[in-house]
């Protein structure tokens, strides 16, 4: 309850405060990025997410050396760690991209073997342990994001977590699906490199991953873009 009492007045004051925010690296919270929102990017990061085999996937990846695989238009999709994880990774970005990540977040999707849940039952399973925030902490190199607040999304609408899989012809669908949590878009960095860090925790004991920690730091090198027709917004 003390939790929850916390986040409802910590979005309160999201309002007074956003235009700080909105001037510094990260991207405003009601802002559209090449015309989708940032919970349509929370969308599309889980199907990017499994759109390779699990040999190659950026989030089971230890140093960053899978970073570059299935990056598509002008957004570039950072990992996260599966469960608890505490993970140092190096990624070269190409320059004018946006950068999106987890913070911390939730994901569900229909259980095998059993009847098939609305969007409304996924979305609402999906917020499970969001309101259960105990530590929050985004670092862009001098920049420091402690507010929640500011970078909590849910999908606005659920979507196919196996829409780009692998040999996805094959492959089961896997609708309908939501995620729920906390994510920054950062605007393009300068050319050169950059510290990104990114923690978080929840504290709702009883539920699963309700004790999650994220302890992610990324080496980021910004190099110049070689120049190639524009798919923004591709995935």
């Amino acid at each position: 309850m003390k939790n929850s009492a916390r986040l409802l007045l910590l979005i309160a004051s999201a309002s007074a405060a956003s235009a700080a925010t909105s001037s510094g690296l990260m991207v405003a919270p009601d802002a559209k990025v090449y015309g989708k929102s940032l919970g349509e990017y929370a969308n599309n990061w889980w199907q990017w997410a499994n759109s390779m085999p699990q040999e190659d996937s950026p989030v089971v990846d230890r140093t960053g050396s899978q970073c570059h695989i299935n990056q598509a238009g002008r957004v570039w999709f950072l990992a996260g760690g599966y469960g608890s994880s505490k993970i140092t990774r190096t990624c070269t970005i190409p320059s004018d991209h946006y950068i999106f990540f987890p913070v911390i977040n939730m994901l569900y999707y229909p259980p095998q073997g059993q009847p098939l849940p609305t969007c409304g039952e996924v979305q609402k399973n999906a917020a499970m342990n969001n309101d259960y925030l105990r530590t929050f902490t985004v670092t862009v190199d001098k920049e420091k994001s402690l507010n929640p607040a500011f970078h909590r999304y849910s999908s606005p609408d659920c979507f196919d977590l196996l829409a780009f899989a692998p040999n996805s012809a094959m492959a089961a669908k896997m609708y309908p699906s939501a995620t729920d949590g906390y994510w920054v878009m950062l605007k393009p960095l300068p050319l050169g490199t950059h510290k990104i860090k990114f923690r978080a925790e929840y504290h709702n004991p009883g539920t699963s991953y309700g004790k999650m920690v994220q302890d992610i730091e990324y080496q980021v090198t910004i190099v110049k873009a070689a120049p190639k027709v524009d798919t923004a917004g591709s995935i």
